[in-house]
């Protein structure tokens, strides 16, 4: 047998091999779209005309509890405060000079290199630091989330309640997808509790 008949034979076994595996014979084969950064936005739910709304505010960490607590502990913007947005947490402690460390490492997200780049229309970032007090912190399990609020921030009312436990699971979902119900549980510290879960919680407007 010639040379070049040999090797018509072996490659028949060879082409069939990778036929009945699915693997393409030619062609490249198609990867995929990149895998895209986590946008540096969480919702923060504060009151609209006694209802409850979704509202977009920057964070150099997406997906942490604790940090969007800290957020909405602060209070609406003056820009969100024209829009006739108010919240029903009172007494709110003042903050620290220094934004806290993440409450879970392994929930922590690097901070975008400039994320005013790619921050979304209407998230504000333009609230001032203030006098140091203690911060939120959050102990994340699967679907549910141990939130501990500043010593004195409650007893809070339903609808500040309401505004703490859907901003805390509005910032799990935002890693952590999921179809379940997010369940939140709330102390001061003080011996006050609250819990419930993100059933009902508005959605961030769609752009």
């Amino acid at each position: 047998m010639k040379a070049r008949h040999r090797l018509t034979l072996l490659a028949v076994p060879a082409l069939l091999a990778l036929a009945s595996c699915d693997i393409p014979t030619t062609g490249v084969v198609e990867a995929g779209e990149p895998a895209s950064g986590i946008t540096p936005v969480t919702p923060l739910y504060f009151v609209h005309d006694g209802t409850l709304v979704a509202v977009p505010r920057t964070t150099a960490w997406p997906g942490n509890p604790g940090e969007a607590v800290r957020l909405l502990l602060r209070g609406p913007t003056p820009g969100e405060a024209g829009k006739r947005l108010t919240t029903e947490i009172r007494g709110r402690p003042a903050e620290p000079t220094q934004a806290p460390s993440a409450a879970e490492p392994e929930r922590r997200t690097p901070s975008p290199t400039d994320p005013q780049q790619q921050t979304p229309t209407g998230a504000p970032t333009d609230l001032p630091w203030q006098t140091p007090t203690d911060v939120p912190g959050a102990d994340v399990r699967g679907d549910r989330i141990t939130l501990r609020l500043p010593l004195g921030t409650g007893p809070l009312n339903r609808a500040a309640t309401r505004q703490v436990i859907c901003t805390a699971a509005g910032a799990h979902r935002v890693t952590a997808p999921s179809a379940a119900a997010v369940t939140v549980e709330v102390t001061d510290g003080s011996g006050w509790h609250a819990d419930g879960t993100d059933e009902g919680c508005p959605a961030l407007p769609v752009d």
